[in-house]
This record gives structure tokens, sequence and C-alpha cells, in this order.
């Protein structure tokens, strides 16, 4: 009797914002490198790490995805997926873990899994120096938790991971490594940078198709997802609902919401008056607070979700 090889189970955690060619570029990477593989996705649901609303419905995403080859599907709500880098990241290779896939698939700048598995175990045999060097630059005025952490990894690897999908890249691994996961990394070389505004012949970046579908131009070539099937709302046009929000919450309670802290409500509460979304974070952003950060705790209050 001969036992049957396991079929591999590869993990991707994605935001699809929107589903488009470089996505479908990933799973047919993934469908050559193991063509009989199961790909389960944990996937955000309603809104993105940026503090932004996702914009095509879960729905939408799941059927495009699965068109081309995704198998299952795992929802990131709010809690995951409007959280920074080292939270969003390790809850959602956890949650795929639950799920028994014993490979994670991630796109990647650098494309260098050996350093980040370096870096990953470094950090976890001298986990009480790191969070020191990370405390160490905090305390220098002027540097935000990011700019601490990379100052900190820096130090003590010798290495700087600046890049998105690298900084991602790097926690999913650190997962992996700090809860013994029996998964293994691999990366896939991104086709076109993270934030890119350029198009490369069918390729161009989710937030470059963003700005195209905002601007009204033909976002077709970039992403199988008609136009139609987007959506229109946008996190500015619920600044008013914010701005009630904020102006009718005592500053007490308002510092027990979800990523309130740090005095943060005491700038909610001083740039509150400013007319337009924008206005209102462009003011509260500093070299302290990210623009990320005050975008998260932003939708954090418009959510009324409490610690």
């Amino acid at each position: 009797m001969f036992l049957r090889e396991k079929r591999p189970h590869v993990g991707i955690v994605v935001e699809y914002n929107p589903f488009h060619n470089g996505h479908i570029y990933q799973i047919e990477q993934i469908k050559k490198m193991f063509p009989n593989c199961k790909i389960t996705v944990a996937m955000s649901y309603k809104y993105s790490q940026r503090g932004e609303i996702i914009i095509a419905p879960w729905r939408v995403r799941k059927k495009y995805a699965k068109k081309y080859g995704v198998d299952k599907f795992v929802k990131l709500h709010t809690d995951i997926s409007a959280q920074a880098a080292h939270i969003f990241a390790s809850e959602a290779v956890l949650k795929l873990a639950k799920k028994g896939i014993n490979y994670l698939v991630f796109g990647s700048e650098t494309n260098d899994v050996n350093l980040f598995l370096k870096i990953a175990n470094l950090i976890k045999n001298n986990l009480d120096q790191y969070n020191l060097l990370i405390k160490k630059y905090l305390k220098q005025k002027g540097n935000s938790f990011p700019r601490a952490t990379n100052l900190a990894l820096s130090e003590l690897s010798g290495s700087n991971i600046t890049m998105p999908n690298d900084i991602l890249g790097l926690e999913y691994v650190k997962t992996i490594v700090n809860h013994n996961l029996d998964i293994i990394p691999i990366s896939i070389l991104r086709t076109i940078d993270f934030h890119s505004e350029e198009t490369n012949n069918q390729f161009a970046s989710a937030s470059k198709i963003r700005s195209m579908l905002v601007s009204g131009e033909d976002i077709s070539p970039f992403t199988p997802i008609p136009r139609e099937k987007m959506t229109s709302k946008n996190i500015s046009d619920t600044y008013k609902k914010f701005q009630k929000i904020v102006i009718n919450t005592q500053k007490e309670k308002l510092a027990k919401m979800k990523m309130i802290s740090e005095g943060v409500e005491n700038l909610f509460k001083k740039n509150i008056h400013l007319e337009t979304y924008e206005e209102f974070v462009e003011a509260c952003v500093s070299k302290r607070y990210t623009r990320s950060r005050i975008k998260r705790a932003y939708l954090f209050v418009l959510l009324k979700k409490y610690k």
C-alpha cells in the first residue's frame, strides 16, 4: 500500500485592492512551482492597511481571484486588516497556519528569503536588545514607531529593510520563526513597485490603478475587474460623520478607542475644525505620527471601535 503524497498547500496574505494582473502573475508563478497545489488567501474584508475603503467588494475580489486559481479564502476583519505591518502580518499568517498551509508566498522587492530568515532568527535570539534599541530610538525626538524599528533593525543586523513588501515579508517570516511554524516562506520578485505611478506593459500597481479609477482612465489593461464592479465610496466622504464623533466625544472617552494613544486624541481635537479629510490628515501627520498611523486611527474612531 502506497501513501499518497500530501498536496502542497500555499498561503498568501492579500488585500487585492483591487485584484490585478500582478496578482494573476503571482498565482501563475505559484502554480508553476506547485502544479497540484491548493491556494488559500487571507484577504482583507472592507478596509485596507492604510485605513481606506477597499475599492472592490469582498465577493467581487473573491470571484475573480477564484477564477484565476485561488481555492479558499480567510476573511481579515478591520481589527487585523487596518493594523500596522507587524500586527497585520502576524495575525494573517497565524490564521493561515490554522488552515494548514505548508508554504507562504509573498511579493518582495529584494526577493531574499534567506536574509529575512537570518534577520528573524537574529531578532528572536536578541529580543531584549532589539526592544531596548526600539525604545532608545523612540525616545529620540521625531521618530515614529516604524522609523524606530527600522533604525533598531539596522543597528542590530546591519540590514536596511525599507520597501513596503519587504517590510511585510520580514514580518511574515518573523511570525513563522517566532511561533516555530511548519511553514516554508517563498518570495516572488515584485513585477512593479508597490506605490509606483508607472505602468509596465500589462502591469500597474494597485495604488496606480486606484488613482486611474479616480481620474477616469481606462483600467482594463491592468485588472480583470470591470470598472462598474468597483465601489465609488471613498474614506474622505466620511469626514462629516467623523467630525461629529470627535466633537461630541469627550477627550477621555476618545482615548479609550483603538489606535488612540500617545496623545492622538489631543491632536484630533485640535484639528477637527479643518474642512476636509485631506486637510485633517495632513495637519495631524508629523515625524512622530505617520500618515498611515493617522489614517488607521481615523478609521477606528469612525467605526467607534473601543479597546
